[in-house]
This record gives C-alpha cells, sequence and structure tokens, in this order.
C-alpha cells in the first residue's frame, strides 16, 4: 500500500475551521483499468479540475487519484495537507500515468470564494459580489453576515456551490475566469480586481487574495492559471457548467481558464452539469460529456464506480 504525504498543518486553510477528512466507506475502485476509459488510452500529464466525492486515494470526476509520498498540497495561502480536504471540496489535480494507476504530483484546494455572505440585488446572496446559488445537498450553510469559503462550481448564473464553510476574518478571495474592460481594467468572475501588480490574460483562470471593498476587489496577492508552467498536460479531465464564449465552438468551461478546440460540438450540452475528458494540445480536445445531476449526494452515488459498466448517466459525444 502506497503511503500518504502529511505535512505540517500550517495551513491558511485552518481558518475553515474543523475541515477534515472524514472516515468514509471505500467504493469499489476507480482506476483507468475501465472497460470505458474516458479518455480512450490517452498518456502524459493529466489536469483533473472538479469535485473530491470521497477517499480512498481521492475520487474526483469518477477518476481514483492516487497519493505517493511526494505530493504537494497546496492552496491560494500556501501549503496545506491532505488531513485539510473533505467531499464537496473544489480541486485542481496534476497527475501523471502509471501503468493503469492515476498519481498526483499537486493538489490545489481550489475555493472560488472567501468573504462575508450579504444581502445581494433581487434577495440573493452574494459574497464579493458574486451570487452563490448552494446546490441540493450542498455540505454547510449559507447565512447572511456570516464569512464564508465556498466550494464549487461557476456558471455563468455565478457560483454553484457544492461545499460551504466557516471562514476567519482575515483575507479574502476571489477566483475565476478573467476578463478586461474597454478601460483596460482587470475583472475576475466580472468584479474589478485592483492591486498586486500583475496585468493577466483574458480569458484565463486566476485567483485573486486581499479585501473586497465597496464593489471591488484589493488584492495584496494574484495568481494566474491553474496549473504550473512546468506541468506538461497531454489530456483534461474537467467538471462544471458551460457558458457562451465568443470564439468557436461558442461555449468554454465556466471558471476553467482553458478553451475548447473549435470543432467540439456542445450545443447539446449547453445548459447542463457534465465532465469532459480529451486530450490537451493548448486547446481542450474534449472527446465526450458525462452528465452529471444538479445534486451532490446524487453525483457521489453516481460516480461511486467510475466510468466503466457500472455509470448509469448520459454520455454525450462532443469531438
Amino acid at each position: 500500500m502506497m503511503t500518504v504525504k502529511r505535512l505540517d498543518r500550517r495551513d491558511a486553510l485552518a481558518l475553515m475551521g474543523a475541515t477534515a477528512v472524514s472516515a468514509c466507506a471505500s467504493p469499489a475502485l476507480v482506476t483507468r483499468d475501465v472497460p470505458n476509459d474516458p479518455f480512450e488510452g490517452g498518456i502524459g500529464g493529466t489536469g483533473i479540475v472538479g469535485t473530491l466525492t470521497d477517499f480512498g486515494s481521492l475520487r474526483v470526476n469518477g477518476l481514483r487519484v492516487e497519493l505517493v509520498n511526494s505530493t504537494r498540497f497546496v492552496s491560494a495561502f500556501g501549503p496545506t495537507s491532505v488531513e485539510a480536504l473533505a467531499p464537496g471540496m473544489s480541486l485542481t489535480i496534476f497527475a501523471t500515468q502509471y501503468k493503469d494507476r492515476l498519481l498526483a504530483h499537486r493538489v490545489s484546494a481550489d475555493y472560488a470564494l472567501i468573504g462575508k455572505a450579504v444581502k445581494g440585488p433581487q434577495g440573493r446572496v452574494t459574497v464579493n459580489g458574486v451570487p452563490v446559488l448552494p446546490e441540493q445537498g450542498a455540505i454547510g450553510h449559507l447565512t447572511v453576515g456570516q464569512r464564508v469559503a465556498i466550494s464549487g462550481a461557476w456558471s455563468a448564473q455565478g457560483q454553484v456551490a457544492s461545499r460551504i464553510d466557516p471562514a476567519a476574518a482575515s483575507h479574502d478571495l476571489i477566483a475565476g475566469d478573467v476578463t478586461i474592460g474597454a478601460q483596460g481594467e482587470v475583472r475576475v468572475s466580472g468584479i474589478p480586481v485592483h492591486g498586486a501588480g500583475t496585468q493577466p490574460r483574458a480569458g484565463e483562470y486566476a485567483v485573486a487574495t486581499g479585501q473586497f471593498l465597496e464593489g471591488r476587489f484589493e488584492a495584496d496577492r494574484f495568481t494566474r492559471g491553474r496549473f504550473s508552467a512546468s506541468a506538461a498536460l497531454r489530456q483534461l479531465s474537467v467538471e462544471g457548467f458551460l457558458e457562451p464564449a465568443p470564439n468557436a465552438p461558442g461555449f468554454r468551461v465556466s471558471g476553467l481558464g482553458h478553451s475548447f478546440a473549435p470543432d467540439t460540438r456542445l450545443q447539446s450540452l449547453a445548459r447542463r452539469r457534465a465532465i469532459y475528458f480529451g486530450p490537451y494540445t493548448g486547446l481542450f480536445k474534449a472527446k465526450a460529456g458525462y452528465v452529471m445531476p444538479e445534486n451532490l449526494a446524487a453525483r457521489r452515488r453516481l460516480l461511486r464506480p467510475g466510468f466503466g459498466e457500472g455509470f448509469d448517466g448520459d454520455v454525450i459525444a462532443t469531438g
């Protein structure tokens, strides 16, 4: 059995309170050795962006990703540990394939928002100006007036929260797609971001930490991209919602920061939550979208056996 690296708990994720790994019943193993491998036998560096659904290694997007002694755990605030992870959290993983196994090199706990929950326009609850939409079966509670850390998937309507944790009164955080306004102003998830001296590119993923003040975010740190420049990506597995994009194929995964190949067929998935798999060559050549329930508990049940013969969901060819 492979041992798991356990780093010191000097992580800023302690701000979430008692967020610890629960003792989950171990489901059937989900490795690459399944009859219907969604990657179609692809090899090389694998980027995985999705929700943690179970343990026994890490279960994300129906894949079992094994932890090794050299696995690094990080957050926007620095090093963290596997003990800080919990079901419903959003993760970005860089892994490589070894025979039929996926081995994690770097695991990032990706909070979409950290800040105070307030009542926004039309009675919607917002965090840092962004609407938060708890999904059915979300873990935790969204309470106006409290500071919270939000995990989930981005959509054109806001952040679809799968997990809501309490947060300490320290740094705020906002993550998501970058847009550049007509006057050159930087926006992350539609919110103006100032400071930190970094000029991102439109369409890329970014994370800002600092303070949300009077409708804009004052950043003291700005991080660009989900994967490091040294991560030689050859394939992607991504969970999320589509939103309109100006270039072909007319859609992108909201909050991802990577564009689809222009010939990807996505219209039938425009309003559905899905997990996409496919090669990455600078553009995401997704081969199929695996349609997911918009309910965390139902999604965990559906993904437990992975994408072998036990998968009981819709699969839509996209490439």
